[in-house]
């Protein structure tokens, strides 16, 4: 195959020049920049102007012969901006009905609560979320993720709209089901059952018939097609064959759906460059359609094998309105994140490259899961946890480190305010404990001292994350135990809650979540973080320091990106007001500024999940992180340069005396 080298400038690096292969067939197009729409330059010249969602060039045309109608001017505003939609096609998948009830359960809790504040934070629109369950799950799926903001489609229907047809589905049963979408022409039908572009869009017609039924049309060439260089002239067939008859004021309910057959499941990639390209001949064919005021609003799919590492770099591309999700969408885990890169930066790690280090262990521990540190600058001393273990650790960075077992699992540990060194607060499995952690072999028999019960005395949550506020109050947070699997999975029954000096229990927020972690306090004690791990997003909340106050003003701080594993652990403030989270499974600790969501600074560790950080030492300039096996579970250490210090934990104020 001929080919042509096109430059591209890289929207990382405006001042460095990329290439890639055009084929030949595709050679009248010239890339000029293919531009993050999120931090667009401007690129213009001979021809029209290609605009990206910023408003700002990025694809220009160079044959007279075309029709520049779907070429945008600078013009472009974000009055015609298009809403990403990201679908996940679960084809004949899961096997059983419980196995689908777990992953929407899972997708609920994911959504239920996190979807407002994901693309304001970022300046952008939430995507439109869709799923397409086989339809022996759609009426369990609607009712599982009501509320939760995420749709329900049907992979396809019938020819009919009732009688003798035994096994068909028609369009009016879906819609009264209240599925929001159809999926039609998608690639396995089409080479599968035989489906033809008449038999497709007879389809399209009775699904529009049908009130506020919407089509998500499936059009790409498989790899023979593709070899042979027919990408344009069979997406233009697809789709004038499809829409055939379709009214202009009936394709705001259409959604097109690029499938190149050839990448999937042939290991061959299709980048995302190639993605554009095939994009522009989609709006090209609805630009002769229906004119390049339609074109220009139709949203474009691309369903190549995306996954939560491609999507990112694909949505920077100016025609890709977002992704068909194939595999990757029967994991909760995969698609949330695929939908979060519906919308994130891929510059999410900061406007510039920040600054890196590496942590260093310091203590072989091989805690199983080392959690919960504090540094306590009275005993110049580090205390945490191995929570499944049921130990106390400490260390004064002098002398060998100690531990102590208490005889429950633990969730977290505190400074508790005493006349005598060593003296911590802990959240046990069924009560908060104080503890005199000390050297001295002869006070173990005293063992741990029951302050008062937990909250939620059921077997399905424990105590997990928490600190001490600025006022000597004891926040924390439970866990769910099966929220990856098992009775309770994916539902939100996890409180948070703080413990005052009377050893009185205040419930803080007025919804449950799962896991909670990142709680954390700056300076001031105003503001509070929090983020339920599965969400990978991370909230700032104003603080109520008066009695039976509640969390208010709920803000996203940060999402996780779309390309990187795992999620939020636990996390800390530093004395400039920097939080500091620690990504258990992505193998390092962040410093995000909560004012922008910028990320100035990456610790790096040789292992895969660290769960907690803290500052210590003399001077509060050492980082301390705890980590948890298979690899890791032991503690590591970073000093920290650029004049970033810590700040002093408090301690745990206990006035009522327990007998």
């Amino acid at each position: 195959m001929r080919t042509i080298t096109t430059v591209v400038a890289a929207a990382f690096f405006p001042s460095v020049a990329v290439s890639f292969q055009v084929p030949r067939h595709l050679s009248t197009w010239r890339t000029a920049s293919f531009i993050n729409r999120s931090a667009p330059i401007q690129t213009c010249g001979l021809g029209g102007c290609f605009a990206n969602r910023s408003g700002k060039s990025s694809l220009q045309q160079t044959s007279p012969n075309e029709d520049n109608a779907v070429w945008y001017d600078d013009s472009f505003t974000s009055t015609t901006r298009r809403s990403p939609v990201i679908a996940g096609n679960w084809k004949l998948n899961p096997a059983t009905l419980p196995e689908a009830v777990n992953l929407l359960k899972l997708l609920s809790s994911n959504f239920l609560n996190h979807r407002s504040e994901t693309a304001s934070n970022q300046g952008e629109e939430a995507p439109e979320v869709v799923i397409f369950p086989p339809s022996p799950y759609l009426s369990v799926a609607i009712s599982e993720l009501e509320g939760s903001g995420i749709k329900v489609g049907a992979q396809n229907i019938g020819l009919e709209t009732k009688g003798a047809f035994t096994g068909e589905v028609a369009a009016s049963m879906v819609r009264s089901l209240g599925c929001d979408y159809v999926m039609l022409g998608h690639s396995e039908r089409r080479s599968l059952y035989e489906e033809t572009d008449k038999d497709i869009n007879t389809k399209v017609h009775l699904c529009l018939q049908e009130p506020n039924l919407s089509v998500i049309l499936c059009v790409g060439e498989t790899e023979e097609e593709y070899e042979n260089e027919l990408l344009r002239s069979v997406v233009d067939v697809q789709i004038k064959k499809g829409l055939m008859g379709v009214e202009g004021y009936d394709v705001d309910r259409i959604v097109i759906a690029y499938e190149p057959v050839w990448a999937i499941g042939t290991g061959k990639v299709a980048t995302p460059e190639q993605a554009q390209i095939a994009h522009v001949a989609v709006r090209q064919t609805l630009a002769q359609l229906y004119g390049p005021d339609i074109a220009r609003k139709v949203r474009i799919q691309y369903g190549g094998s995306v996954t939560p590492q491609s999507i990112d770099d694909l949505m920077t591309m100016p025609d890709v309105d977002g992704a068909l999700v194939g595999g990757a969408s029967l994991t909760a885990d995969s698609f949330t994140r695929i939908t979060d890169g519906g919308v994130s930066n891929p510059l999410a790690l900061g406007a510039k490259r920040p600054k890196e280090l590496t942590a260093r262990e310091c203590v072989t521990t091989k805690n199983v899961l080392g959690e919960s540190p504090v540094w306590s600058v009275k005993d110049q001393c580090l205390y945490w946890i191995s929570a499944p273990e049921e130990e106390v650790w400490a260390w004064n960075l002098k002398d060998a480190p100690y531990r102590r077992l208490i005889g429950t699992m633990l969730g977290c540990v505190a400074l508790k305010e005493s006349d005598e060194k060593g003296s911590l607060v802990l959240a046990g499995e069924r009560a908060f404990l104080g503890l005199n952690m000390s050297r001295n072999t002869d006070d173990f028999a005293s063992g741990a001292q029951t302050l008062c019960e937990r909250p939620e005395q059921v077997e399905a949550t424990r105590p997990n994350d928490g600190r001490v506020d600025r006022q000597g109050r004891f926040v924390f947070g439970m866990y769910n135990n099966y929220h990856r699997a098992g009775a309770s999975a994916g539902e939100n029954n996890a409180g948070l809650y703080r413990l005052n000096e009377k050893l009185e229990i205040e419930s803080l927020l007025d919804y449950k979540y799962r896991v909670s972690n990142c709680i954390c306090f700056p300076q001031e004690g105003d503001v509070m973080y929090f983020c339920d791990t599965p969400t990978r997003k991370v909230y700032a909340f104003d603080y109520p320091k008066e009695a039976g106050g509640k969390l208010s003003n709920r803000r996203l701080v940060w999402t996780v990106p779309a390309n990187l594993p795992g999620g939020p652990d636990g996390a800390q403030v530093d004395a400039d007001g920097y939080l500091w989270i620690a990504l258990s499974g992505a193998g390092r600790v962040l410093r995000v500024d909560p004012s922008s969501g910028a990320v100035d600074l990456v610790v790096h560790l040789p292992v895969d999940c660290p769960t907690s950080c803290t500052f210590g030492g003399e001077d509060l300039d050492e980082l301390f992180i705890t980590t948890r096996g298979p690899d890791g579970g032991g503690l590591y250490r970073v000093k920290m340069p650029f004049g970033i210090k810590g700040l002093a934990e408090p301690e745990f104020k206990v006035t009522r005396t327990v007998e």
